[in-house]
């Protein structure tokens, strides 16, 4: 049975790369970004996932470029799903391991890769940002993308396109080298933070979680606008914003999102876990504000708006006098900030 339905995955996957538009891939694509200490996260995130999971998976790993890799067969060793190099034009197919090779910067776009060369001059070289934010828009909800060891920042950037686009972001628990998964962290993007050989099992019940039929998720949507209300005076409860006025749909897919991470059915179950578990409302009003702006996400610049900006501009003004604002460059499309006085 599991032979035949990664057949079936890799047959849609093909029919899907011959089609001229640009959709994402039927089946879930992880990428994972390592440096230092990274490939013995590896070699322990691997013999956790399952060889008919029906999964893409994509290894960014820091390497030197001037010495020829042979990750590829270290982590074929301690998996039963094929591993190879990722090469122009290749196409990404499930139940396949790809690894990126050293010095190149490798992208997926309609569902093969792209492979270019890292210029030797380049002041600051980020192949997981590049793979990461590529994957995003190519997957959106299909992507997931973890950072295992390693130094530096590399992958930052490419877990927020990640997230924005409404995909999965993990992260490891008591990483070798932690300083990308501290930076990953502590700019609020992980959804979670595991040991690496808990990680494959997670991937598979969160995509599982997420696969419906078109009438359960029109079902489950209703459902989920149904408790809409009382999530929004939640969220204006603890965190003062009110979301009333955002678009209906936005908000059912971030909530939506928000009970798959947590593996949540029911929208009433979900509330009520709000209401018990006051850091998840926060959690929650992280992912409203991904894509939005970054400045609510700032408290430092909204403190500083509120007590040092806005009682200059009502200083010894008149109860009836006119005060206008505008906000310039409101960036791709996105509707200004409405910050309402009393």
């Amino acid at each position: 049975m599991a032979r035949s339905t990664r057949k079936a995955s890799t047959r849609k996957a093909r029919a899907s790369s011959r089609d001229g538009a640009k959709q994402p891939a039927l089946f879930p694509v992880i990428g994972i970004g390592a440096s230092a200490g990274g490939i013995g996260a590896l070699q322990k995130f691997f013999p956790g996932a399952p060889a008919d999971s029906g999964f893409a998976y994509v290894v960014i790993q820091h390497l030197d470029a001037e010495h020829e890799s042979v990750l590829a067969s270290i982590i074929q060793r301690c998996t039963a799903i094929e591993t190879r190099t990722a090469a122009e034009g290749m196409a990404v197919e499930p139940n396949n391991i790809y690894v990126v090779p050293p010095g190149a910067s490798v992208t997926i776009e309609k569902q093969h890769f792209r492979v270019a060369k890292i210029a030797a001059m380049r002041a600051r070289r980020t192949p997981i940002d590049d793979f990461f934010t590529s994957l995003a828009h190519e997957q959106a909800e299909n992507a997931a993308g973890i950072i295992l060891s390693g130094t530096g920042s590399d992958g930052t950037i490419g877990l927020r396109a990640i997230k924005e686009l409404g995909g999965l972001t993990l992260a490891q628990e008591s990483a070798e080298y932690d300083g990308m998964m501290r930076s990953a962290v502590q700019s609020g993007l992980v959804d979670m933070v595991l040991p690496a050989e808990e990680m494959a099992a997670k991937l598979v019940s969160y995509f599982r979680h997420s696969s419906r039929t078109e009438s359960e998720r029109d079902r489950h949507k209703r459902d989920v606008a149904e408790q809409l209300s009382r999530i929004a005076a939640l969220l204006r409860t603890r965190t003062g914003h009110d979301f009333s006025g955002y678009k209906d749909n936005t908000i059912l897919r971030r909530i939506q999102r928000r009970m798959q991470v947590l593996q949540i059915d029911d929208p009433a179950a979900f509330y009520e876990r709000l209401r018990e578990e006051p850091q998840q409302v926060d959690l929650l009003f992280q992912d409203l504000l991904i894509g939005v702006t970054s400045f609510f996400r700032d408290p430092q610049a909204f403190d500083g708006l509120e007590r040092l900006v806005i009682p200059k501009l009502f200083q010894d003004r008149k109860p009836d006098e006119t005060v206008r604002v505008w906000v310039p460059a409101a960036p791709l499309a996105r509707k200004p900030i409405r910050s309402p006085c009393s």
